[in-house]
């Protein structure tokens, strides 16, 4: 029996631990959400390395919470939309929200 416990040990472990984190990515993985904020600013990001890079600032109507994050895409469009109101485009990942699109 004493060979074997290790590998018991493993399996229990793998079991109560690793599937039910594949069942709850399985199930939430995928599933599309999206919000309105307004665009308060858009910044270049200020490395050399990515020059295509914009920081976008949003503002939430509803919480005034701000939110940033880095968008690679269509950064003259955007100039024009800043203190517009902005739908944010998203899909749900094992760590968090990714954003696919900005819809104005």
């Amino acid at each position: 029996m004493y060979p074997l416990s290790p590998l018991l040990i493993y399996g229990i472990f793998y079991i109560f631990i690793s599937d039910p984190i594949k069942l709850w990515a399985y199930y939430t993985q995928g599933d599309y959400w999206y919000k309105e904020y307004i665009l308060t600013d858009v910044q270049e990001c200020g490395t050399e390395y990515e020059d295509s890079c914009t920081r976008l600032y949003f503002k939430d109507p509803k919480t005034n919470e701000t939110h940033d994050f880095r968008w690679y895409d269509d950064k003259s469009t955007i100039m024009n939309n800043k203190n517009d109101y902005v739908y944010i485009v998203g899909e749900a990942s094992l760590f968090g929200y990714i954003v696919r699109n900005l819809e104005r």
